[in-house]
């Protein structure tokens, strides 16, 4: 069976550390944050009803296919009068070149995240992946908001160093 490695507990991993991409991926295509939460547990129940003919080396690209064909069914069920071309001109789906280059860029921020310390990346996604205001995270670690943005600029830093990206380009 091409499914057999993924178990309750790989699946629950894929979920945990990919979940705001997933996320973010289906709110871009619906605009409704509860239905793109919906989404993303759909996807993930479909796939562990399925696990047994999904090939574990495909797996994120099974979930972000599945993420995106929902959403698609979730904007015609709801926004029937929406056109085709309109559908088309506001999801803007990339060619699969354009996808596995993003991909492979997200992946590479992960691994710079990875390499920071953990207030840095604690900081870091409170801000941008929360949508937190410096004042709430400062005020629950305790810190300045100028605290906050040093950490902020420190992350960017690290992104712009890995990235090999001059801040002031010619």
């Amino acid at each position: 069976m091409v499914g057999e490695k993924i178990t309750a507990g790989y699946l629950e991993q894929i979920f945990r550390e990919n979940y705001s991409r997933y996320y973010y991926y289906a709110l871009s295509v619906v605009d409704e944050s509860e239905v793109a939460k919906d989404i993303i547990g759909e996807v993930f129940l479909a796939v562990w009803k399925n696990r047994a003919n999904i090939d574990e080396k495909k797996l994120n690209s099974y979930i972000f296919t599945s993420i995106h064909n929902k959403s698609l069914n979730e904007i015609n069920k709801n926004h029937a009068f929406i056109s085709v071309e309109a559908s088309e001109a506001r999801l803007s789906v990339d060619s699969g070149e354009e996808w596995l280059q993003k991909e492979e860029r997200i992946c590479e921020m992960e691994k710079v995240i990875d390499t920071m310390n953990p207030r840095t990346r604690y900081i870091l996604e409170q801000f941008y992946y929360q949508h937190r205001s410096y004042k709430e995270v400062a005020e629950e670690l305790g810190i300045t908001t100028e605290g906050i943005k040093k950490q902020l600029v420190k992350a960017m830093t690290l992104f712009r160093e890995h990235f090999n990206i001059n801040k002031h380009k010619k």
